[in-house]
């Protein structure tokens, strides 16, 4: 099987190393060691780093809709077993449908790299606690849903975020450049809009899940119904505290 191969990631330990590590890092070692430092100038990196997330993204949405072909619109009527459904069950298609939940995994481990990012350059005004916490669920979630329920449903999840993602680090790409393009950035609350929507449209997926009994795990979908019910409240706290509605 695809995911047993992956002998160190498939261990249970291997999200809570992660997690433990980057918490490590970012509340203790960083700190301390740019206490006496000046910031680093990181802009290259950065730029190389948020083009990176716009293709890996890009990619986890491109084999989503590889994997459900004319049928990727359809999702809404084929939501029960949605992938096997529109590849008439062949015996292959969980396999693939497995690579695109590992690479969204390896995705959420990347994703820890910029609050590191954000220490070294001291902007730890950005270094929240929706930051810290949206990026230690994410991980150890991902991983139970990739390696231990295996739904079908979590590579729709996937694309999903990994689209907001790709307008996210576009965004961030562009800032990077400098102020000659800020007044063309004036679509940045709209980041924040499409997560909440996002948020919502999800809650709609898992109830309707649960309504039609599709087969897919209470537990799954009381763990997701829960993240994403705490995401949707913190995101909605920082939309009305940034944009003073």
């Amino acid at each position: 099987e695809y995911l047993n191969s992956k002998t160190i990631s498939s261990s249970p330990w291997h999200p809570v190393v992660i997690v433990a590590g980057y918490l490590w890092l970012v509340q203790k070692v960083v700190p301390a060691f740019m206490a006496n430092r000046k910031p680093y100038n990181l802009n290259t990196a950065i730029r190389i780093y948020n083009l990176l997330q716009v293709v890996m993204n890009g990619y986890i949405c491109y084999l989503y809709v590889k994997l459900m072909n004319e049928k990727t619109l359809q999702f809404w009527a084929i939501s029960c077993n949605h992938v096997s459904k529109a590849n008439n069950f062949e015996p292959d298609i969980r396999r693939r449908a497995e690579e695109l939940g590992y690479l969204y995994y390896i995705n959420k481990i990347i994703d820890l790299t910029e609050t590191i990012c954000f220490l070294l350059r001291k902007k730890e005004r950005q270094v929240t606690f929706l930051h810290i916490y949206h990026h230690c669920i994410m991980v150890p979630n991902t991983w139970i849903s990739t390696f231990y329920f295996k739904e079908e449903i979590s590579t729709f999840f996937a694309t999903v975020n990994s689209f907001v993602h790709i307008l996210m680090y576009t965004y961030y790409f562009l800032s990077n450049l400098g102020p000659s393009l800020q007044k063309y950035l004036w679509w940045k609350r709209y980041i924040t809009l499409f997560q909440i929507i996002q948020f919502l449209m999800l809650l709609y997926l898992f109830g309707k899940l649960y309504s039609e009994e599709c087969g897919c795990s209470n537990y799954y979908l009381a763990l997701w119904t829960l993240t994403i019910s705490s995401f949707l409240i913190l995101f909605c706290k920082f939309y009305v505290k940034s944009y003073k509605m």
